[in-house]
């Protein structure tokens, strides 16, 4: 299954691929400030790093790995939204899960919610789920808030190595039920 290209109102998400590995490194991985919140990046970068996690995604099953998506404005790479498939998150397993990152210079803009709210209908509409889960460091405030706006709830707590920090954080898990989800998309 190809991943389709999606238009929002301001951004279009398309299918990720190896062309995008230096946009990755340069906005993500060697940004401290976006590293440190998340699980897989190093600390500082390590070359090749970027290239590693698009031969995982790229071409992969969506379906049974990840639907990685580029989020780009106006044709520019500007972060990552994925929905994973049931698992990633233990203890949700059977729902799919939601992650995203958009580097620091289109912080702000309600990028993330745009991309992530199109992320979710694309799960929705491709996994037979009765949720979508997402989790975020507690100390993420701005990550919680945009799942808070996207009608997210949270479900429980859960601790997870993050590799730039070098130590287990914890995590707040947040759920997303499909019919809440339905409900507010028909409400909008």
């Amino acid at each position: 299954m190809n991943l389709p290209t999606i238009a929002t109102p301001r951004l279009v998400l398309r299918a990720i691929a190896m062309s995008d590995a230096q946009a990755i490194a340069a906005l993500g991985g060697r940004d401290f400030e976006i590293a440190r919140w998340l699980t897989g990046c190093s600390w500082p970068y390590i070359d090749g790093e970027a290239e590693a996690f698009l031969q995982t995604v790229v071409d992969a099953d969506p379906l049974r790995t990840e639907a990685a998506f580029a989020v780009t404005l106006d044709g520019v790479f500007i972060g990552t939204v994925a929905i994973e498939a049931p698992g990633e998150i233990a203890e949700q397993a059977e729902c799919p899960s939601l992650g995203y990152w958009l580097g620091r210079p289109f912080h702000g803009f309600g990028y993330a919610t745009e991309a992530a709210r199109a992320a979710l209908v694309w799960g929705f509409e491709n996994h037979a789920c009765p949720a979508i889960v997402a989790r975020a460091f507690e100390d993420n405030c701005r990550s919680r808030a945009v799942l808070r706006k996207l009608g997210f709830k949270p479900v429980g707590k859960t601790i997870r190595f993050a590799k730039a920090l070098d130590r287990k954080v914890d995590n707040i898990i947040v759920r997303l039920n499909r019919a809440d989800f339905e409900d507010r998309r028909a409400a909008a």
